[in-house]
């Protein structure tokens, strides 16, 4: 039985959409925007009716005064890559300016933007997810600093000229009034360059404080997002689950087999849907946490997040327990708390694509080479086509129909953003009906970095 979604829902999924505290655009194959974010319509100076329906480069040309101007050209490649390859594709930064709303020019603005694929049913792209940063404050904080070095470098070099050449004193009025002469202009240009640059700190540190006080703002908004997602959607998913039970306990003995299988189908699925928001939080709360960093054994860490695993999955699937083979695992620096969740996302996977075997087994294995450190977990589970393999580590991306296998299609992709936040790499191989193999790495020191989605 498909579950059917109300057209109040589908409202209520676009509000959501809409009031994200970032800075997302929906496209269509041809480049047809269909969606946009607040934060986006607001960010690029337009209005949601005027260019909803319209095609991305009508809308974002390239200024037509800046001879330089390749945003378009970047863009267009970057959306034809994604295209083709059906993978996601983060670009440079990118200066392209934006049409100001009374049509009188352009106001310049930097971007840090990427796109990613979302699939049909039939593994085509169906749509495009443009995802941008503004960080034309930024850009222009780095100016202002260069501009800064360029006025201190140039007040140097004429406090270094030769009107700072000063005569020998002597006996001779004259001498002795140049070098007075020379002394007055020496001062006052030391007093006109440390001005300048008071001025220019005191116009950074405005900048920073600004740039501070927007980021403090957007992370309210995110915090407050999160809170409504958390609690509103909530709600409405306890009273359908509520009510579905008092009828099921009331009325069951009325109801036949069909009855009886409806109400399960929508308890399951309200289960469902609350299991998505936990996880569409954690994943959210991921990007905004600060790594703890510390020694961490992963051998024993592998196996507590095994045993655990383990156990959910025996009792929930009525499994045998699996066989576990396990190596030594090379001790890392990571967040203690994340690299966990890494280990059992990873196993708990694992599990669930081998429930169906006889006799379930695990492999975790471990490595130190070239300046990182490899940890593998394999398994003799459903597999997975490689034809597909770009959509493993998205969100909401699934290879296996939830009939046969439950999930969110968000524990991957929590996976990629810990791991990648530690400065490592994630990648899998699999074949249908034999098993998979995910791979994650860690450097052997502290160098986190930033993912590119």
């Amino acid at each position: 039985m498909t579950s059917q979604v109300s057209g109040t829902e589908i409202a209520d999924f676009q509000l959501l959409f809409e009031s994200v505290p970032g800075l997302f655009l929906v496209l269509l194959p041809d480049l047809t925007i269909i969606a946009a974010s607040d934060a986006y319509v607001q960010a690029t100076l337009t209005i949601r009716e005027q260019i909803v329906g319209r095609h991305l480069f009508d809308v974002f040309p390239d200024n037509p005064d800046d001879p330089a101007a390749d945003g378009v050209a970047n863009l267009r490649r970057s959306l034809e890559r994604v295209l083709a390859n059906k993978t996601p594709d983060a670009m440079a930064m990118q200066k392209y300016d934006v049409p100001r709303p009374d049509g009188k020019g352009f106001e310049e603005r930097y971007w840090s933007p990427s796109n990613f694929p979302v699939f049909g049913d039939d593994g085509n792209v169906r749509y495009i997810m443009h995802r941008a940063e503004d960080i034309t404050s930024y850009v222009q904080l780095k100016k202002d600093r260069q501009e800064l070095g360029r006025l201190h470098d140039q007040l140097q070099a004429q406090t270094s000229a030769e009107e700072l050449e000063l005569p020998a004193l002597a006996d001779d009025i004259n001498a002795s009034t140049k070098h007075l002469h020379a002394l007055n202009r020496a001062l006052k240009l030391e007093l006109l360059a440390r001005n300048k640059l008071e001025d220019a700190n005191r116009e950074l540190t405005r900048e920073l404080k600004s740039n501070i006080e927007k980021l403090e703002s957007s992370n309210k908004e995110l915090e407050s997002f999160s809170y409504s997602v958390s609690h509103d959607l909530r709600a409405p998913l306890r009273a359908v689950d509520g009510f579905a039970r008092m009828l099921e306990e009331d009325i069951a003995a009325q109801l036949d087999d069909e009855g009886r299988r409806k109400l399960q189908v929508i308890r399951d699925n309200t289960r469902n849907m609350g299991r998505l928001i936990d996880e569409l939080l954690e994943f959210s709360r991921l990007g905004r946490k600060e790594l703890n960093y510390g020694h961490i054994d992963m051998g024993a860490l592998a196996k507590a997040a095994f045993n655990e695993a383990d156990n959910a999955a025996t009792d929930k699937m009525a499994m045998n327990g699996a066989t576990l083979t396990m190596g030594e695992l090379p001790a890392a620096t990571g967040d203690l708390v994340l690299i966990k969740q890494v280990w059992s996302n990873l196993l708990s996977n694992a599990l669930k694509f081998s429930a169906k075997r006889e006799q379930p087994h695990i492999d975790i294995s471990g490595a130190a080479k070239d300046g990182e450190l490899t940890y593998t977990v394999r398994d003799n589970g459903a597999g997975f086509d490689m034809r597909y393999y770009d959509k493993l580590f998205g969100v909401f991306q699934r290879l296996h129909r939830i009939s046969e296998f439950e999930g969110t299609g968000v524990g991957l992709a929590i996976v990629y953003r810990i791991v990648s936040r530690h400065g490592g790499r994630v990648w899998a191989e699999g074949t249908v009906g034999e098993g998979a193999a995910f791979h994650f790495t860690l450097p052997t020191t502290r160098e986190p970095a930033h993912e590119q989605f």
